[in-house]
């Protein structure tokens, strides 16, 4: 994963460095550092096309133009030939750079960068390759996460996992899932870069990408709701979530050392039963049936139930009584409502669920027919929320 020359800002290291040109350029990515020293000095024999990678930043004091400015718009030339997405230059040797430099770097959209004062080059490159390193383990991340979901992690595997994330996480934690519509997945990644960078809730917090979402993990001392709450609410202050526009699923608090997995588990499955009921937030421990499906959800005998009960209605003709089966059921059984949210009848209503048990199961009851359509439709409300 790429940075850009944008993102380089927000590093503490380059905080203070000026763009003096190339302002078209600033979303150029950049996927390594360089340094400049002597490589565009005249008389050396050097095959300039293999000394840069591209999509870099390339940094130099300029010594080697300290006695002939004029080389620098050569090496900026040279610079964007090879592809490379930037170059920063400390004001040691030479303060401000010719006008020609600026005007070719400004018509070609190519950022130039100036030292904001005394950092030195080795930081520079190291605060640049942790954040590029640290995009890596976003996905990698990310992907261990996507195992704690499958269960294909051990207990100690899992506590592993959350030390990588953060080692400093306090003895207790909720995990909250998070679908946030107003973020494309760059933002997230973003979202998550910044968080690690963070001071004031480092400590006690952490944040994970998933899928077009995101992990909220608090942490604390000891299991008091009220202190969760308030760390929750700091939190989303800091990386400014709105929780207005976006669902959220919670886990129950429990101990890091025994349970993270179950936690990341229990705030995903929420977070879909949220999602599915079109409500802002669900707590686990308040999804009711759903938390007897979620833990079978991928065996096959479950999937099988649901695409052999429902096969009927599946079949891309009969969506209509797919969508009310669906509402019937979010409405937990109530014909009144389920015609509100449909925008129709309830005899419209009770005409479709008719026709849907004499699809589905001619041979039950009307009591039964609830019990066996709810579960069902709810295996299949799972199954496909959890694409997300």
């Amino acid at each position: 994963m790429a940075l850009t020359v944008r993102d380089l800002f927000d590093l503490n290291i380059m905080k203070n460095f000026k763009l003096v040109a190339g302002a078209g350029g600033l979303d150029r990515p950049i996927t390594r550092t360089e340094i400049l020293d002597f490589e565009f000095v005249q008389g050396v024999g050097i095959d300039r096309d293999r000394m840069f990678e591209g999509e870099s930043i390339a940094i130099s004091s300029l010594l080697f133009a300290k006695d002939n400015p004029d080389l620098v718009l050569d090496t900026v030339m040279r610079l964007y030939e090879l592809n490379v997405s930037c170059f920063a230059y400390k004001p040691v040797f030479i303060q401000e750079l010719p006008e020609e430099v600026l005007r070719f770097a400004d018509s070609n959209d190519f950022p130039i960068l100036k030292f904001g004062g005394d950092e030195f080059f080795e930081d520079v490159v190291l605060q640049v390759t942790n954040e590029l390193n640290r995009g890596n383990d976003i996905l990698e991340i990310e992907n261990d996460l996507e195992k704690v979901l499958d269960q294909e992690m051990t207990p100690k595997e899992e506590l592993k996992l959350s030390r990588r994330i953060n080692p400093n996480l306090k003895k207790y934690i909720r995990v909250t899932a998070v679908w946030d519509e107003e973020r494309e997945p760059e933002e997230i990644e973003n979202l998550v870069r910044q968080h690690l960078s963070a001071d004031r809730l480092r400590r006690k917090t952490a944040l994970c990408k998933f899928r077009r979402g995101y992990f909220l993990i608090l942490s604390q001392d000891e299991a008091v709701e009220s202190r969760f709450a308030a760390l929750l609410e700091d939190l989303c202050i800091q990386i400014g979530l709105d929780r207005k526009h976006c669902q959220m699923g919670f886990s129950t608090i429990k101990p890091l050392e025994e349970e993270f997995g179950r936690c990341v588990r229990e705030a995903f499955w929420a977070c879909i039963v949220a999602r599915i009921e079109k409500a802002s937030c669900r707590r686990y421990e308040e999804t009711g049936i759903y938390r007897f499906i979620v833990p079978e959800i991928n065996s096959p005998s479950m999937k099988a139930y649901m695409e052999e009960y429902l096969k009927p209605i599946l079949n891309p003709k009969e969506k209509e009584l797919l969508n009310t089966a669906k509402a019937y059921i979010i409405c937990s059984g109530d014909v009144v409502k389920t015609a509100e949210q449909l925008f129709c009848h309830k005899n419209t209503v009770r005409y479709r669920l008719a026709k849907i048990q004499e699809m589905v199961d001619p041979q039950s009851n009307d009591k039964a027919f609830y019990e066996s359509l709810s579960i069902a439709i709810r295996i299949y409300m799972l199954t496909k929320f959890n694409q997300w």
